[in-house]
């Protein structure tokens, strides 16, 4: 028997009936209740847990506010002021998650590669595949389109310890740390996230590739700029072609990540 108030143990599971042995029921998994959750004391204890979880989401919304003023994430965290805004390894992955939710309106899914593939290199891999696995091609676009973004979220991240390793021979002289580098690289590529969305929500308003993928380099470079000459304080001359150093290799990279995920991504369907 189970009871939710008076006293006694609860020895089934009042989601499933089955017999509880242990903290949490075998069958579904729930934990074992305690009448004393229905306490004053404990209810106090659940709005406490709720404004956590409130000030962490605003927490998260500031940090992703602050993160479009080229630089200020990276300077703040540099400085020590740090409790007002996420790690730069959370904001990474929460804009990466951001990115894998909405990467198929960016054109990271079968259909808008399909569609922008001038070379037929896309059609061919995934008619060969198809063929060869005999997948209906429900299936195959389902199981394209999540492993595509997979492949690429994962490029992404190589991209940032790159983009980071390079950062520290252009800056070198400064002496700084490896991680600060990283820290930079972090938030430029959580950045690039959120500006790959923008740049693919653009395309069903009539924007080509080409255009979209342009338009984005093109807010991409003032914002690199901006965050070197607030990080790094060197001279602008010399802050303008480190950033274009950057910029060659992001470009590289980022395009080296779009054909391994297209060329990777049919052999894991």
């Amino acid at each position: 028997m189970y009871r939710l108030s008076g006293v006694g143990p609860i020895t089934a599971c009042p989601n499933c009936s089955a017999e509880l042995a242990d903290e949490y029921c075998p069958r579904c998994g729930q934990r074992r209740i305690d009448p004393r959750e229905l306490s004053a004391r404990a209810f106090v204890h659940d709005v406490v847990d709720e404004v956590a979880s409130l000030r962490a989401n605003f927490k998260t919304l500031r940090t992703l506010r602050a993160l479009l003023a080229p630089g200020l994430l990276t300077t703040e965290y540099l400085a020590g002021r740090r409790r007002s805004y996420l790690s730069p390894l959370k904001i990474y992955l929460i804009c990466a998650a951001i990115f894998f939710l909405l990467a198929p309106v960016a054109g990271f899914r079968l259909a808008s590669l399909l569609d922008a593939d001038r070379s037929g290199t896309v059609a061919s891999l995934v008619s060969a595949k198809s063929a060869e696995r005999n997948l209906e091609r429900p299936l195959l676009e389902a199981r394209f389109d999540v492993r595509v973004q997979t492949v690429y979220t994962i490029a992404v991240g190589v991209i940032a310890i790159l983009f980071a390793s390079l950062l520290q021979w252009l800056f070198r002289a400064q002496h700084r740390a490896y991680g600060a580098h990283l820290v930079f690289a972090l938030h430029f590529v959580s950045f690039m996230y959120l500006l790959t969305i923008v740049a693919g929500v653009s395309r069903p308003i009539g924007l080509s590739v080409d255009v979209a993928a342009a338009a984005g380099y093109i807010l991409l470079a003032p914002y690199l700029i901006v965050a070197l000459k607030r990080v790094y304080a060197e001279s602008m001359a010399a802050i303008l072609w480190k950033a274009m150093a950057l910029l060659v290799l992001t470009t590289v990279l980022n395009n080296l990540a779009n054909t391994l995920a297209i060329r990777l991504t049919p052999a894991l369907v």
